[in-house]
C-alpha cells in the first residue's frame, strides 16, 4: 500500500500544481483584458434662463507650456471668479497660445472661458459629451483683469453632470446647498 501510495503521489502533485497553474494563468489573462476605461457620460440640458454663469461650468486646467505652476496660479484666478475646477495638471500636448478645447469651439461655455485670457486665444472643439472644458495654458499668456462671469444664451444648455448635480440641490430660495469650488482631483502642477 506505501508502495502504491509512493508511486501516485508525485504524478498527482503534479497534475494539481498543473491545474493551479493553468487557473492562474486563466485568471491573469482575464484580469489583463478587462476594459478599464471610464464611460464618458453625458451632459444633462439645463435651463439657465437668459445666461450662462461660470459657476456652472467645468473646468479642467492644463499647463502646455514651460512655466512651472502655472495651471495652479490659473486655477485660483478662475476660482475667485466663480468657476467650478475639475482638475488642474500638465498637458501632454504643447501649445504656443492660450487653447480652450470644448465640445464645440462656438459653445457658450468654450466661449466665456476664452473671454477670460488675453488674445491670442484659440477655441476648438472635439466633440466630447461631458462638455467639460479644457484650457490649455502656453508658456507666456495672459489674463483679464475682470474675468467675465457670464455670457448670453437662448434657450437650454447642455451641462456637465457634477456642475447640474450642484445646481439641481440648490434650495428654494435660490441659494445653493453645494459647494461649487470643489477640492481638485489632480494635484502635479509642476512642469516636466
Amino acid at each position: 500500500m506505501r508502495k502504491v501510495i509512493r508511486v501516485l503521489k508525485t504524478p498527482v502533485t503534479l497534475l494539481l500544481l498543473l491545474a493551479i497553474l493553468g487557473y492562474g494563468a486563466y485568471w491573469g489573462y482575464q484580469q489583463v483584458t478587462v476594459d478599464t476605461t471610464r464611460p464618458e457620460t453625458a451632459c444633462v440640458m439645463q435651463d439657465v434662463g437668459n445666461e450662462l454663469s461660470s459657476d456652472r461650468i467645468s473646468v479642467r486646467v492644463l499647463n502646455g507650456g514651460e512655466q512651472g505652476g502655472a495651471a495652479k496660479t490659473t486655477r485660483f484666478a478662475l476660482l475667485s471668479w466663480g468657476y467650478h475646477i475639475v482638475s488642474y495638471n500638465n498637458s501632454d500636448r504643447d501649445v504656443d497660445q492660450v487653447t480652450i478645447v470644448g465640445n464645440a469651439a462656438d459653445d457658450p461655455e468654450v466661449k466665456l472661458v476664452a473671454q477670460a485670457f488675453k488674445a491670442p486665444v484659440v477655441t476648438e472643439g472635439d466633440g466630447r459629451v461631458d462638455h467639460v472644458v479644457d484650457v490649455i495654458l502656453p508658456t507666456r499668456f495672459g489674463m483679464v483683469d475682470k474675468i467675465p462671469t457670464s455670457i448670453p444664451v437662448d434657450g437650454p444648455v447642455c451641462l456637465p453632470a457634477i456642475t447640474a448635480a450642484s445646481s439641481a440641490s440648490a434650495s428654494p430660495d435660490g441659494t445653493s446647498t453645494a459647494s461649487s469650488s470643489s477640492s481638485p482631483t489632480a494635484t502635479s502642477t509642476k512642469k516636466k
